[in-house]
């Protein structure tokens, strides 16, 4: 064969080679075996997962949409569990160890602390009401104070933790975004200064606000957490599907739920859904508002004074 003729031959291989010899092969979805149903947790559910460990290509099977299973219980944590699983999981600081024992009752998992940019998301549909609204927006501000690292968790001198905050209802009203960089006090007035709305419950609608908060241009970093907190008390019942919205979000940020409320089995799995993986360490809940104020009680109390933040690089 002559060189014209070779580089003929090359060329064709090029052309058709995906369906001549160079055809790729087919990869299927492989996903893991479902977990063991985890203790009870949030408004009483267990729930079980499995996990996607490969992605198909080149036309292999898809992976299933199912990845966790709910199951209401009549048993319900009670207000000082979630106060630990909130100290150990959110705030990730550890627990005041058990009298007569030298162990922690609880300990968080990381040795470093990373700092976050934390989206807040807080309901103002009309179930609410006002008075519950002043409630909410005056724990969350508590809580926030009681990030790591201390004695400001929200220092601009040091670069320390940011947060955005942006309220739903019919409406979603972006109230500041993470270029604020305020500091703990300016904070805390903000949110305490957030007008109630009232309106319909358009959760998807927020989610999809709260994917675009996490760019640059609203202030987010590289290298730090990015966080989403939301604070609700009922289901969507209006905006954008969850469905659309929710892998986009997941995505983006790690969801922690504060719940507030009862709800039925279908309202439990589709608030279980808005959290991320493992459910149990992301969503809490409690049965009224005023239960909030308990709940924050709790937690000062079972945090850790002798050992209460993790390290950090203010360098960072």
């Amino acid at each position: 064969m002559d060189c014209n003729g070779l580089l003929l031959f090359v060329s064709l291989m090029a052309i058709y080679g995906d369906g001549f010899i160079f055809t790729k092969k087919k990869v299927d979805c492989l996903v893991s075996h479902w977990g063991e149903w985890s203790d009870v947790f949030g408004f009483g559910v267990r729930t079980k997962e499995r996990v996607i460990l490969r992605y198909p290509d080149n036309g292999g099977r898809a992976c299933p949409t199912d990845t966790t299973i709910t199951k209401s219980t009549r048993k319900k944590p009670t207000i000082q569990a979630t106060a630990v699983q909130i100290v150990t999981n959110f705030l990730h600081r550890d627990v005041k160890p058990i009298p007569s024992s030298s162990h922690s009752y609880s300990r968080r998992d990381d040795s470093i602390g990373y700092f976050r940019d934390l989206l807040i998301i807080i309901d103002s549909s009309g179930s609410v009401g006002s008075e519950n609204f002043n409630i909410a927006k005056q724990q969350v501000s508590e809580l926030l104070g009681l990030l790591c690292p201390r004695p400001d968790p929200f220092n601009r001198k040091n670069g320390f933790n940011r947060a955005a905050l942006i309220q739903f209802s019919g409406k979603v009203i972006e109230e500041f975004d993470f270029a604020a960089k305020k500091n703990l006090a300016d904070l805390q007035a903000s949110i305490k200064s957030i007008t109630y709305r009232g309106g319909r419950t358009c959760t998807g609608d927020a989610f999809e606000k709260a994917i675009h908060m996490f760019t640059s241009s609203k202030g987010i970093r590289q290298g730090t957490k990015h966080e989403v907190l939301i604070l609700t008390d009922g289901q969507s019942n209006c905006g954008k599907h969850l469905s659309t919205v929710l892998p986009r979000l997941h995505a983006k940020a790690t969801v922690f739920g504060l719940m507030i409320g009862g709800y039925s089995s279908w309202g439990k799995k589709e608030l279980v859904s808005y959290v991320s993986k493992p459910k149990p360490n992301h969503l809490f809940a409690v049965e009224r508002y005023e239960d909030l104020k308990k709940l924050l009680t709790l937690i000062k109390a079972q945090i850790n004074g002798s050992n209460t933040c993790a390290p950090f690089d203010i360098q960072k």
